[in-house]
């Protein structure tokens, strides 16, 4: 029978033991060393100026005034600062591509270069931004995370303008960077920044690099309410040219003494000559239309004698008419 090897003794079984134990403590420390550096570079990332930056825009193109608040080292309070006001700017141009470049460090200070672009509906604008930070133990801050406006206006119109959906108010008010949340009521008119209509891609832009803007703006009509507001007088002009048209009001040859309602025949439109329309120069509501319209047809005057006389051929009539801006469809005659 073949002879077993004897035992090894009980102290060299202790010391192979030892070793393995010692062997895997020392590769748990390597490998909780890794650990750790991999553990402190994900935090240096996420806390790192560029990472806080590129939060910071993305809150706001998420709409997400809490979360852009939370970047600040001094989170700012205001009416304005909220997720309802951030989303009507995001409504008048959604932020989007965000870039964020390197940092520029200065001790316990940074500088970081943001681009993005405002999708303004007339067309996208490219913007380029400087967050500053500061450092707090081993975490990076926004110093600064709002911008500062104040927005004139001026007349006519300047009572129908509204910012984020109030009335303008008279001081500076602290915005979120991005569009700027201007519309007028009702939205058929528009707004004009320096003579550009808002949307424009020169709009006003509100950025964390500006100083206090100040926002020069007016209110005009649009367009389409403009070619309402004419489409209306036509129909007015048309039915006093109607042989069953007697308003007195109806506009009349400015000579020969004309008798009132009694002109009938046919004229161009009235956009084709060019007709003066215009907002009331105070909170009335009120459009004024004047305009010189030929006007071939036929009229009835007062001769010397008192007598009716019919009159034939082209006559220049001038129009005088109003329109409240709540209902552009129907028109109205002003006295003469």
């Amino acid at each position: 029978m073949p002879e077993h090897a004897p035992a090894p003794p009980a102290a060299a079984r202790r010391r192979s033991r030892s070793w393995r134990l010692a062997l895997a403590a020392l590769l748990s420390a390597v490998l909780g060393v890794g650990l750790g550096l991999s553990a402190a570079d994900r935090h240096a990332a996420r806390s790192g100026p560029e990472a806080v930056a590129r939060g910071y825009f993305q809150a706001l193109a998420d709409g997400d005034a809490p979360a852009a608040l939370a970047y600040a080292a001094s989170p700012p309070r205001g009416q304005w600062l909220t997720s309802v006001v951030l989303r009507q700017q995001l409504q008048a141009a959604p932020l989007a591509d965000i870039s964020v470049l390197p940092a520029s460090r200065a001790g316990a200070t940074a500088t970081v270069e943001v681009r993005y672009r405002l999708l303004f509906g007339s067309g996208p604008r490219s913007v380029t931004d400087t967050a500053r930070l500061v450092r707090r133990g081993s975490s990076w801050w926004l110093s600064r995370v709002t911008s500062t406006v104040r927005v004139t206006a001026g007349a006519p119109g300047a009572d129908r303008l509204r910012l984020a959906g109030r009335r303008l108010p008279a001081a500076a008010v602290a915005l979120f960077p991005g569009a700027l949340p201007l519309a007028a009521d009702p939205p058929a008119l528009q707004v004009l920044s320096d003579g550009l209509a808002a949307g424009a891609a020169d709009q006003p832009v509100l950025r964390l690099a500006d100083p206090p803007l100040l926002a020069r703006v007016r209110v005009s009509m649009s367009s389409a309410l403009r070619a309402q507001v004419e489409r209306a007088v036509d129909r007015l002009l048309a039915d006093c040219l109607t042989s069953g048209s007697n308003d007195p009001l109806c506009p009349a040859p400015g000579s020969d003494r004309p008798v009132p309602g009694s002109l009938r025949g046919s004229a161009p439109p009235i956009a084709a000559v060019n007709p003066r329309i215009a907002l009331g120069q105070s909170d009335s509501g009120v459009i004024s239309v004047r305009a010189e319209v030929p006007v071939q047809g036929s009229w009835k005057v007062w001769d010397f004698e008192n007598q009716v006389v019919q009159r034939r051929g082209k006559v220049t009539v001038a129009l005088s008419a109003r329109i409240a801006l709540d209902r552009p469809a129907q028109a109205f005659w002003n006295p003469s």
